[in-house]
């Protein structure tokens, strides 16, 4: 879209996208990509702050003149630009930078959502000796039992974040919940919690949280495991039969497909650390990912991904099951292989560059991939009419 190097590039189509929930202008996204220039973790955090700040300015304005809209919308794009303004420094979780954004980020998410229009709760959800952070959306207050569609994070994700998926599923008269497990959002940041790979653990207690709530219908839970929670939706499913229906986009059930296997993978680890010594990006590229995992080493990261697979367990996924795959995702390719270990109803969809879905998570293709997941649910699931 805009900057040669594809981690960059990958960032700027993701807050692109979310224009479609009023979480970016493209007016301004664009102009802060302009600004960035060459980018490094520094330009790029400096140039988003400043738009972060003033579009917060913006929504404080708006909120002093009794702009509800404005204001609601403002709030939006500022939780979202101050998100990216720390995705380049999250290889220290200690970041000064990392937790002020952070904070910044969530605050400024909070305040929109006390100004919308429809339910919007932000709520905790039991979990061991503590708490999730999580939010709950419903498309309207009549408290009616209605399907729902549960969304756990990504890999560098949060639960404020997760409002992108939000509106296209309130539309369609689904409720919504967004949530973190381990190693994502708060549970990382603050808590210090770091990814597990049996997330089964993680969702049973959400689903145990979710039916006290009498707007859900307990028959008609919806799991959609976007980005790494291609890997964490399936796994879940595979042991937590209250499941309706899964989504995943693009599917991940082995991690071991990312590492290099044999000759390769025994070097792969000092070619890895060498990469770090030299370049900044890859080393906070490594360091984001081995701190989610709570991992300081290069070759634990390797073996720590390697526990993250669920392909054995497929045949126990229950519910019908539909795995996206869209061209040109750099996460893709291993739909297949996890509809072939399914024993349940499935169908695998690819979305194409031709129909301007493509890239991960079908890039800045979002209506697209609405249309083709939601019209599979109601196909499966019937929901009433909102």
């Amino acid at each position: 879209m805009h900057f040669k190097d594809a981690a960059y590039d990958g960032q700027l189509v993701r807050s692109l996208s979310a224009t479609i929930a009023h979480a970016a202008d493209l007016g301004e996204v664009m102009e802060t990509a302009r600004r960035i220039g060459e980018p490094t973790a520094m330009s790029w955090h400096d140039a988003w702050l400043e738009t972060a700040t003033r579009a917060k300015a913006s929504a404080e304005r708006a909120v002093g003149r009794g702009d509800r809209v404005g204001a609601r919308n403002a709030y939006l794009r500022a939780s979202e630009y101050f998100r990216q303004t720390s995705y380049f420094v999250r290889s220290d979780l200690d970041d000064a930078q990392l937790r002020s954004a952070y904070d910044a980020h969530v605050n400024s998410f909070r305040a929109a959502i006390a100004l919308m229009d429809h339910p919007a709760e932000a709520v905790r959800i039991p979990y061991e000796t503590t708490t999730l952070n999580a939010y709950l959306f419903s498309p309207d207050s009549s408290g009616v039992e209605r399907p729902t569609i549960i969304f756990p994070c990504g890999y560098d994700s949060t639960a404020e974040a997760g409002w992108v998926n939000v509106p296209a599923a309130l539309d369609r008269g689904y409720n919504v919940l967004v949530f973190e497990g381990p190693g994502q959002g708060e549970s990382l940041i603050v808590q210090r919690l770091f990814f597990r790979p049996d997330f089964e653990k993680v969702m049973t207690p959400v689903i145990d949280w979710l039916l006290t709530r009498d707007e859900v219908d307990p028959t008609s839970l919806v799991l959609i495991g976007r980005s790494f929670a291609g890997y964490l939706a399936p796994r879940a499913a595979a042991f937590e039969h209250r499941i309706a229906a899964l989504v995943c986009d693009p599917a991940q059930p082995a991690m071991t497909a990312r590492i290099p296997q044999g000759v390769v993978g025994k070097v792969a680890p000092v070619v890895v650390r060498a990469q770090m010594r030299f370049s900044a990006d890859r080393s906070e590229f490594f360091g984001a990912r081995m701190a989610a995992h709570g991992i300081t080493s290069i070759s634990k990261y390797f073996a720590e991904l390697r526990r993250f697979t669920m392909i054995d367990d497929a045949p126990s996924i229950s519910c019908p099951t539909l795995i996206i795959e869209a061209e040109n995702d750099f996460a893709g390719g291993s739909g297949q292989s996890l509809r072939d270990a399914l024993t349940c109803p499935s169908e695998l969809i690819a979305l194409t560059a031709a129909q301007g879905a493509d890239g991960h998570c079908a890039g800045l293709g979002q209506e697209v991939w609405a249309e083709t997941v939601y019209g599979w649910l109601e196909a499966t699931l019937r929901p009433p009419a909102p």
